[in-house]
């Protein structure tokens, strides 16, 4: 007998064969009726798929231009990416639907992601910023219709709904009324209303106390999504080398740059499988918001591997290229101490010392770029990052999980 994945059990009240063929309301899925941790829908594996786009041209925008305001535009650009995944992935996560309006709903918010992505170099450009802000509220939209069929569906919940609901109205608001102002104060207040929608989490605190959600799927939800950033490093080497014509220190410089992104993908997945939030909404809101600086240390590492196989025959790198690879490095491994202390195994000390003395050597690394050649910082990265692998493994016994 065959098991069919990703589709929820009938309805009790079906009636018919054709009752709950297309459409069955959403159902909350809450920590007691779970009996065990649930995975990734094939629908949720891919929508992600689009936000390699996003964060594929994020960190393009970061080649084209890693000065101070470079930094701070990729990063306030990163923000809308994350809010949008983070939105639709939570809700996925709390309402147990698989039915043909869900399914739409998310592909027309794909369309919309996919939309955003081909846009963030027009607005990196300050150009087209209201095509984006439509994009944006497109997606705002199809949550609160979500949102709205919970209500219907799910009368325990409309306490949580309705407090969504009227967050993402009213940052919806804020968005479109920043058609009507100019740049750059545009940009104000689209931090307005991204600082607006982060604070929801949050403020749920008490609100969880009562409907209790289920949280155990969160940790593979982001580690998908961190996987997916990961994944952009690698491109990055690859396209980045099939450009250098194959020059000896463009090739020493993919091989470290490669080494790096490895690194990166160990100290994060190598205990992946043993992740458990500690069931708070205050764990699952720091487990969730430190990958914000994480992910965004990955995607400029991404733009600094690529700077360094292309500038690997130049005298230095430069602050801008050696500030995204390894300054993206050090938030990363700041981030990723971050989501440990959200976990139930928490961070260990020798673990924290380690994370500690690399970034200390990495900082260095930073500080004296003006008078080293590409390939030392590159190297120096990639063999502190192995060090840091062997002496967690050697020294702290922390073994492969799963």
């Amino acid at each position: 007998m065959g098991i069919e994945v990703g589709r929820p059990p009938r309805p009790d009240n079906a009636t018919g064969p054709q009752a709950g063929l297309w459409f069955r309301p959403p159902r909350l899925r809450t920590a007691a009726g779970e009996a065990e941790r649930r995975h990734a829908s094939w629908l949720e594996l891919f929508f992600d798929l689009v936000f390699v786009v996003a964060i594929a041209e994020l960190s393009h925008q970061l080649v084209v231009d890693h000065s101070l305001f470079g930094f701070l535009r990729f990063a306030g650009l990163f923000i809308p990416v994350f809010v949008a995944w983070q939105g639709f992935m939570a809700y996925a996560d709390r309402f147990d639907t698989d039915d043909l309006g869900f399914r739409l709903a998310f592909f027309t918010a794909m369309l919309a992601i996919a939309a955003m992505a081909v846009l963030i170099g027009d607005v990196a450009r300050g150009q087209r910023s209201a095509e984006f802000i439509l994009a944006y509220v497109t997606l705002r939209s199809l949550m609160l219709a979500l949102y709205a069929r919970a209500w219907f569906a799910v009368p325990e919940a409309r306490p949580l709904v309705r407090f969504y609901g009227l967050g993402y109205a009213l940052g919806v608001g804020i968005w479109l009324s920043s058609l009507a102002v100019p740049a750059p104060a545009k940009y104000l207040v689209w931090g307005i209303a991204l600082t607006e929608e982060l604070s929801l989490p949050p403020l749920t605190t008490r609100l969880h106390r009562r409907i209790r959600t289920s949280a155990s799927h969160f940790p593979e939800r982001w580690a998908l999504f961190t996987l997916i950033v990961i994944g952009e490093s690698v491109v990055a080497v690859a396209l980045a080398t099939a450009g250098a014509r194959w020059q000896p220190a463009s090739a020493a410089a993919a091989v470290l740059g490669f080494a790096t992104v490895v690194g990166a993908w160990w100290l994060y997945f190598d205990r992946q499988a043993d992740v458990e939030l500690t069931g708070s909404t205050v764990s699952v809101v720091i487990y969730s918001y430190a990958h914000i600086p994480l992910l965004i240390g990955l995607a400029a590492m991404s733009a600094g591997v690529r700077l360094l196989i292309t500038n690997a025959s130049n005298p230095h790198l430069g602050l801008g290229a050696t500030v995204a690879l390894v300054g993206g490095v050090i938030l990363y491994l700041l981030s990723l101490i971050g989501t440990r202390t959200a976990t139930l195994s928490g961070f260990h000390r020798g673990g924290l010392a380690l994370k500690l003395a690399a970034i200390a050597v990495f900082l260095l690394l930073l500080l004296t770029q003006g008078v080293l050649p590409p390939l030392v910082p590159a190297a120096g990265v990639a063999l502190v990052l192995v060090a840091l692998i062997y002496a967690e493994r050697a020294l702290l016994g922390y073994a492969p999980a799963g």
